[in-house]
């Protein structure tokens, strides 16, 4: 099976069917692209790293996670392995040499995630970027939980914005150019029904704001003064999240310098699924990692 063609098909064709057309079974052609892909990838370029990007991938059914990590100036995949606690990020931080480690500017990651404790222990002079689209994810939920709360208590009181509220919780979560006109103007006669919905929304657009400051000091004047506008508010919600916010606010306040987001790891849950469904399931992490790697480098 050494042929480039083999090669090729293996790239982009399930399993199954590079298997029905070499005459060999899907076990034997995943074996023998692994092997190739082995001998054929370069090792990861870990001399020149600048930013890190690390995101946990879940890969298959009953919460099996990996945890992986790009280069966020060429997005190269250097490493992938199964598990998103601290020890299987330390693994990476492991590999680097010293030098390897000082280059490192700055390191996008979760904020809810376990890596926090790893990046600060291998590279204590990194800055860390909290990821800003997770934190939206975070907002929304905030969000989600105020609708469900206005949603019951409309029941309860059986008034008749319940059904203004009902089915909008994505309508909420939208931005307005991705609204429908239809959309919008129902997003509308929900907020003028709803003061603490209103008040919620109006709250969560601003903050989207935040991370258009390239000047920290004015960057942490807004956020503080977001904060203050929500206590104000008196949305419990909400408050939990500012507050969160606010505590994390220099691993929040340092995208202003560096404009971190782990955005090119998010491209990676559509290739994983990709590759999972052309290999029929992958139980070989290790082989998923090659695969994934590949794919990182013809991009």
């Amino acid at each position: 099976m050494q042929d480039l063609s083999a090669r090729s098909i293996c790239r982009k064709d399930p399993a199954n069917d590079v298997a029905e057309l070499l005459g060999h079974s899907p076990t034997s052609i995943c074996e023998w692209d692994e092997q190739v892909l082995r001998r054929k990838l370069p090792k990861p370029n870990l001399n020149r790293l600048r930013v890190l990007l690390v995101d946990e991938k879940s890969v298959r059914k009953g919460h099996n996670y990996v945890t992986v990590v790009m280069n966020g100036d060429t997005r190269e995949v250097l490493f992938l392995e199964e598990g998103r606690k601290r020890e299987t990020l330390m693994r990476f931080f492991d590999r680097l040499t010293p030098a390897q480690k000082q280059r490192i500017q700055a390191v996008g990651i979760d904020r809810g995630g376990a890596y926090l404790s790893a990046v600060r222990e291998a590279l204590p002079e990194a800055a860390v970027v909290f990821d800003k689209f997770h934190l939206i994810q975070n907002m929304n939920a905030a969000m989600d939980e105020i609708r469900r709360s206005e949603y019951r208590k409309a029941l309860k009181e059986k008034s008749a914005t319940a059904s203004l509220i009902k089915g909008q919780r994505y309508n909420l979560f939208r931005l307005a150019e991705n609204r429908t006109e239809a959309q919008s103007i129902r997003l509308q006669e929900l907020l003028a029904a709803n003061a603490t919905l209103s008040m919620a929304h109006m709250l969560c657009e601003e903050l989207r704001l935040l991370w258009g400051y390239r000047h920290r000091g004015y960057a942490e004047r807004f956020l503080k003064n977001w904060v203050s506008l929500v206590e104000e508010s008196g949305i419990a919600e909400l408050l939990r999240f500012a507050k969160g916010l606010w505590r994390s606010r220099v691993e929040v306040l340092n995208y202003t310098s560096h404009q971190v987001t782990t955005g090119p790891l998010e491209s990676l849950n559509n290739i994983i699924e990709q590759i999972l469904r052309r290999s029929c399931g992958m139980r070989n992490i290790e082989y998923l990692y090659l695969k994934v790697r590949q794919a990182s480098l013809d991009s």
